[in-house]
């Protein structure tokens, strides 16, 4: 009897090992969810990089540890001053778009911090210190009255700028940067300012109304004449139907001798010859 009760008492242990041995396995499985990465150390070393199609993995081993890593995109906001080239001052906010290369995670880690929080911080910081510098060559190239009309050309230079240096100091893909509405210190200049690109729009308009103007004009003299020279109006018609015979048969580039084309079967007597041949 006594022994039976050892054997028990050994099996009882021996499955409360087992349980907590499998709850510790657990407590230590980890994967990566969509959007995010698992960073696994060793010791404080970087081991391995874990995906969302890598499965799932533990943290089991002495020294072994996993931090996550956000690569989703993300939108950070800057509010920066800067001058125009005749120094009016103004403010603008630029907000710019990104998220962190899955290909570069590991070399970001050790660049800015294993947690989150701190990554974070430094990040933004750099980032707003590199638009606050883009925007401020940016918008230097023109003077108070061009920048509205000139906002595409200066956001066009903010991305092209920004791009290589967010990619090179702290391993983002940039997808968009956008520019908010210029806002002078001097409510004067803005006035102004949108008074010049109201002017030009308008300038803008004219010009298209003036050539359409002149290209009717145009176009009414050319009836004109064809109505009052019926000829001009049949050879106006052979050759139009000429070019249609040439890109409708490949043929006639290579047709021997001359190409006579009549056009209309109640006007016989008007007809084209065009040379061709190979």
């Amino acid at each position: 009897m006594s022994r039976s009760k050892y054997v028990v008492a050994g099996v009882v242990l021996l499955v409360i090992l087992l349980l907590i041995g499998a709850s510790v396995a657990f407590a230590n499985i980890q994967y990566a969810q969509e959007g995010t990465v698992k960073v696994v150390t060793q010791w404080g070393a970087i081991e391995r990089v874990y995906k969302p199609s890598d499965g799932w993995f533990t943290t089991i081993a002495p020294g072994r540890k996993a931090y996550e890593v956000n690569i989703k995109s993300f939108t950070e906001t800057a509010p920066v001053r800067v001058t125009s080239k005749d120094n009016a001052a103004l403010q603008v906010e630029i907000a710019v778009t990104a998220y962190t290369d899955a290909s570069n995670v590991a070399e970001y880690v050790r660049k800015y911090g294993f947690t989150e929080e701190e990554r974070h911080r430094r990040r933004s910081e750099i980032l707003k210190g590199l638009v606050q510098t883009e925007a401020r060559n940016s918008f230097a190239d023109y003077g108070a009255y061009e920048i509205y009309a000139n906002q595409e050309q200066i956001q066009k230079r903010i991305v092209e700028s920004l791009r290589p240096q967010l990619a090179g100091q702290l391993l983002l893909v940039t997808e968009s940067v956008q520019i908010g509405n210029p806002d002078f210190i001097d409510d004067r200049i803005e006035a102004a300012a949108s008074g010049v690109v109201a002017n030009e729009k308008q300038k803008q308009a004219e010009e298209a109304r003036l050539e359409a103007a002149k290209i009717a004009a145009q176009t009414k003299q050319i009836e004109a004449l064809t109505y009052a020279n019926p000829a001009l109006l049949d050879i106006k018609k052979l050759e139009l139907q000429l070019e249609i015979e040439r890109a409708r048969a490949d043929g006639i580039r290579n047709h021997q001798g001359a190409l006579t084309i009549m056009y209309g079967a109640g006007n016989p007597g008007v007809q084209v010859q065009v040379p061709t041949g190979r």
